[in-house]
């Protein structure tokens, strides 16, 4: 016990644990037990009617609702639960706390139910959670888990019911090769079947319906009928189908057909994107290959021009090597110069002169016409200019050619 710190006028004096400790002294010793409780395997048990109204709303409402104090005298069955798992109530209404951890798979989903039909919903939520966390770390065998299912599914616990679809679902592989599947009832495959957040393929499920279903000679050819409807062939692989699923003869070999002909249009389609992706891929490697080898062969061109000495300016362009050209355009921008030049073409080793103007007496447009050839490059090569109106000025360094084209006429 302790005195509480604070002013003269606000100090508290606590007794909780001395409180707590003689509630659960009480519960131990079985003292003040006013009421006797015969449950499911006959098995008595007294305990207080107080504690068991505070803690527990059915009692709550069994004891003080309607039977009021005359029930204090009188033992009452509760068909529930067994004596074990009465104690553990008892447990949480004496002292708060339940050791679930020392719990098999079967007592826990009984302490569940009990809990529920008793309205302590905290107490079914402390047991969800409890599942969960075995589930998360796999601390539960296969087969108990199998025999949860039926057994939430059949009572209706959602939340167990998902959390029990969801393992087992990511297990599939494993679990569907399991005698102990066979313990599965009809509304649990089901169940599992229609699992609408499941991750295995199409193909464990449906190993696992053919595993659960050769055990079950008691299923209706229409319960039977409205499982496989639950199934896409769509979703399995091609192997599948032919190697599995049609041994089975489950499904009409038509509609199996019907599926592998997609499945090959599917496939025909992905060939043909794959070969139009790689055309694409080498026409664009061809494209930078080509472009590397012109500039390269610009470069060359352009060294070893052996007539380019005096040259003033020169410009090369790129032609289409495949075509027949006989005539070039192309402009000198500043009419105030006369211009001279050569127009060359390349062949692959050296220039070929192929029009020759040496006097200084062109300007403006040019339009040049020679003996129709195939041209890969062409240059223009000025080689000389003078002023219109002053013949004698410095040369012009850097003349301006300006819209070319080339032509077959």
């Amino acid at each position: 016990m302790e005195v509480e710190a604070g002013d003269t006028k606000n100090r508290k004096f606590s007794d909780k644990e001395n409180l707590l400790g003689d509630v659960s002294r009480a519960y131990k010793e079985g003292l003040y037990s006013d009421i006797t409780i015969i449950l499911k395997n006959n098995a008595s048990v007294s305990t207080s009617k107080f504690m068991l109204a505070c803690r527990v709303p059915y009692f709550a409402t069994l004891l003080y609702g309607g039977f009021g104090d005359n029930s204090a005298s009188i033992p009452f069955t509760l068909d529930c639960c067994d004596s074990q798992i009465f104690k553990l109530i008892l447990n949480f209404v004496w002292e708060g706390e339940i050791d679930l951890s020392e719990l098999d798979i079967q007592s826990l989903l009984d302490l569940l139910e009990t809990a529920r039909f008793l309205c302590i919903n905290r107490l079914v939520e402390g047991i969800e959670d409890h599942l969960e966390f075995l589930l998360d770390r796999k601390m539960i065998e296969f087969k108990d888990c199998l025999i949860a299912l039926n057994f939430v599914i059949l009572n209706k616990f959602t939340k167990a019911s998902s959390l029990l679809l969801s393992f087992i679902d990511q297990n599939l592989g494993i679990i569907s090769t399991l005698p102990e599947l066979a313990v599965l009832t009809e509304i649990s495959i089901q169940n599992l079947l229609k699992f609408e957040e499941r991750i295995s393929t199409e193909i464990d499920l449906f190993t696992a319906f053919v595993n659960w279903i050769a055990n079950k000679e008691t299923v209706s050819e229409e319960v039977k009928i409205e499982m496989l409807g639950l199934f896409d062939l769509e979703r399995f692989g091609r192997s599948d189908l032919v190697d599995k699923v049609r041994k089975t003869k489950m499904f009409d070999d038509t509609k199996i057909c019907d599926v592998l002909e997609k499945h090959l249009e599917k496939l025909q389609e992905k060939l043909e994107e794959e070969v139009k992706s790689r055309e694409r891929q080498v026409k664009e490697k061809e494209q930078i290959i080509e472009e590397q080898k012109k500039k390269i062969e610009e470069t060359e061109a352009g060294n070893v021009d052996s007539n380019s000495l005096g040259t003033i300016f020169d410009k090369i362009w790129s032609l289409d090597p495949t075509h027949f050209v006989n005539k070039v355009e192309f402009t000198f921008d500043d009419s105030l110069y006369l211009y001279s030049y050569f127009i060359k073409v390349w062949d692959g080793v050296k220039w070929d002169v192929i029009i020759e103007s040496k006097e200084e007496q062109h300007t403006g447009k040019q339009t040049v016409h020679f003996e129709r050839i195939k041209i890969r490059l062409l240059k223009v090569q000025v080689t000389g200019s003078r002023h219109i109106d002053f013949p004698h000025s410095p040369r012009h360094s850097a003349p301006t050619v300006a819209n070319f084209s080339a032509s077959l006429i």
